[in-house]
């Protein structure tokens, strides 16, 4: 029978529960959430295998990418991750994932992106299912009112996360500028840098070299840069 390693790890958010399988992360869920029983289920069933309390390389650095983001040094993950479901949830998961760090989008947002802009509550009932929190980051997902809705760590949690993201990510444009070239990925995702000279949009980490600041504009996301006429950075690939 294959074998999903399992690790639990206590944060200042709550005690997660973080499964890896065949070299990508399949997990990382609150320990104690509503649907416990249901997503792991889901997950042995879709992978057929069974959870092994174990490390591996992937849980341990998915382990430092949590201390880094709960300390704010971090705005976006680096791991290879694994989907369990249907393509409908997919999709969901995906557009989720598309949030920048910082922001906030409704169910019925999501629902437009996937061009199912009927299938509301399908979507959140998919955005419920997540079994990746923070990385597919279901935290981000508010009320077209602008109230909080549920939260598999908890109203309260989400809440604190938000907040959080938003404290952290405000910059000015001087403090941007300072991050280019630096090779910091704290911000990529956060905003991305469009040069005038070149019409290149990159991620803040970017190694090439940083262009002088009258040239630079920044923009919140990809979406903005490409419709004022900017294509992305090769080298960075934002």
């Amino acid at each position: 029978m294959n074998q999903i390693n399992i690790k639990y790890y206590k944060t200042k958010i709550g005690e997660l529960i973080l499964g890896s399988f065949d070299g990508r992360l399949c997990l990382l869920d609150y320990r104690y959430r509503r649907m416990r029983v249901t997503v792991d289920n889901r997950i042995k069933k879709g992978l057929g295998a069974d959870f092994v309390e174990k490390n591996d390389e992937v849980l341990s650095k998915v382990r430092a990418q949590l201390d880094e983001y709960l300390n704010g040094d971090r705005t976006s993950f680096d791991i290879p991750v694994l989907m369990v479901g249907t393509d409908f949830q997919k999709s969901v998961w995906e557009a989720l994932m598309k949030i920048p760090y910082g922001k906030t989008a409704s169910y019925l947002d999501i629902a437009k992106f996937i061009n199912k802009e009927k299938a509301v509550r399908a979507v959140a009932n998919a955005n419920g299912a997540n079994s990746m929190s923070l990385i597919i980051p279901c935290h981000r997902i508010i009320g077209s009112n602008g109230e909080l809705v549920g939260y598999g760590g908890g109203v309260p949690v989400k809440k604190r996360l938000l907040k959080f993201e938003q404290n952290n990510s405000y910059l000015s444009d001087n403090e941007k500028y300072s991050f280019i070239g630096s090779k910091n990925i704290k911000y990529d995702g956060v905003f991305f840098t469009a040069v005038k000279t070149t019409g290149i949009y990159c991620k803040p980490s970017c190694s090439a070299r940083k262009p002088n600041r009258e040239n630079v504009i920044f923009y919140d996301t990809k979406n903005d840069a490409t419709e004022n006429g900017y294509r992305p950075c090769k080298a960075c690939k934002p």
